[in-house]
């Protein structure tokens, strides 16, 4: 009797779960072509974007220390992202 009763009850869930699948299906149908449909991006070596400073811009860069300025707000950044992710101190 309880073998019936597990099937019974295993059938009933298959049914109350096919509707999330079909819907977790669909969306991921949707979100595959509408990335398909996206144009591919085209990535630029970032020598040749530094090949376009001029002697000038070089020169001020330099003097504004923009290598450790770059550094510094791209960590304060992460560190900001990851912090408020955080359930405890967020």
């Amino acid at each position: 009797m309880a073998e019936i009763f597990q099937a019974v009850l295993d059938f009933w869930i298959d049914i109350v779960l096919f509707v999330p699948r079909i819907i977790f299906w669909g969306a991921l149908e949707v979100l595959q072509i509408a990335l398909d449909t996206l144009p591919a991006i085209e990535v630029v070596d970032p020598q040749t974007l530094a090949s376009g400073f001029t002697g000038d811009m070089l020169y001020f860069l330099t003097i504004m220390e923009f290598q450790y300025g770059l550094t510094a707000v791209t960590s304060a950044f992460v560190a900001r992202f990851l912090l408020r992710r955080l359930p405890v101190i967020g």
